[in-house]
């Protein structure tokens, strides 16, 4: 009996110095919730922010400048949601907003209509999306507290039924981790985007007539001035450990359809060994 509890002492001591290595190693498995490469890491470098601001801090400009008048219209009807790596802004970044054209303004109540009817056709194209798809160019790589950095970026514009590639210059991004000087504004950690780009009208299938050529021109500048929040971004993040929005997401560890998720660190008996698993108390 005595010979028995030593050897699994000896046992003991000897696997309690191998499984911190390997569990070190497993760090870099790709379905391991703990590899800091993983976008879903919790404690990973990602930060996911939503704009959704009712208060209408938020705000969408586009200005016509014509030679007999310029035309600028506003709405903070924006929705939409960032993530993005803290560490290097060039990976991982993603980005989309949705714009209601319908609540376009421009001052004069007749010339909205004719803008909505005439244009826009906002019954059929309600709304406008733009999606930043890879950051260019950097002035620094890193995202740190109150230290904005300038942005180029590569997106899409859908307007008015059409897709098109656009190019934003000079964005400047500022990261402010949540204080009491930002709950004054709203409340978590906050991302502001402020910057723009140039459309063409006929691009997307806008034909400005010959009447009001002088009045409004077919090159529009567009600019952007938003407030993302991580305070709203939990409830909708893919990668929210518990987001009842998704609970299949593979890369959720509190999935509750982890009887068929192998990389599932939550679940305790997908089989004798989970291989994706280092705490798997099913495993060796």
């Amino acid at each position: 009996m005595r010979k028995l509890t030593l050897y699994a002492l000896i046992l003991g001591v000897i696997a309690s110095m191998i499984l911190p290595a390997a569990v070190l190693a497993d760090a870099h498995n790709p379905c391991n919730p703990c590899n800091p490469c993983n976008p879903c890491n919790p404690c990973g470098a990602m930060k996911h922010f939503m704009i959704n601001d009712p208060v209408g801090r938020n705000v969408f400009t586009f200005e016509s400048k014509a030679p007999l008048e310029k035309i600028i219209g506003t709405t903070n009807k924006i929705t939409g949601h960032l993530s993005v790596n803290l560490k290097d802004v060039t990976k991982g970044w993603k980005a989309m907003f949705t714009l209601d054209l319908a609540s376009l303004d421009t001052g004069i109540a007749l010339r909205d209509g004719h803008m909505r009817d005439n244009f826009l056709d906002t019954k059929q194209y309600p709304k406008a999306t733009l999606t930043i798809d890879k950051i260019t160019k950097v002035s620094h790589k890193m995202l740190m507290d109150m230290k904005p950095i300038t942005v180029d970026a590569e997106g899409t514009l859908d307007l008015h039924g059409v897709k098109n590639k656009v190019k934003l210059e000079g964005i400047q991004v500022t990261y402010l981790k949540e204080s009491a000087d930002t709950k004054a504004k709203m409340d978590g950690d906050l991302l502001h985007i402020d910057g723009g780009f140039s459309i063409k009208l006929p691009d997307y299938n806008i034909k400005v007539p010959k009447m009001i050529v002088l009045k409004l021109d077919e090159n529009i500048k567009i600019g952007v001035d938003l407030y993302g929040t991580t305070a709203a971004a939990m409830a909708a993040n893919p990668c929210n450990p518990c987001g009842a929005k998704n609970p299949c997401n593979p890369c959720n560890p509190c999935n509750p359809c982890g009887a068929k998720n192998p990389c599932n660190p939550c679940n305790p008996c997908t089989g004798k060994a989970n291989p994706c698993n280092p705490c798997n108390p099913c495993g060796k």
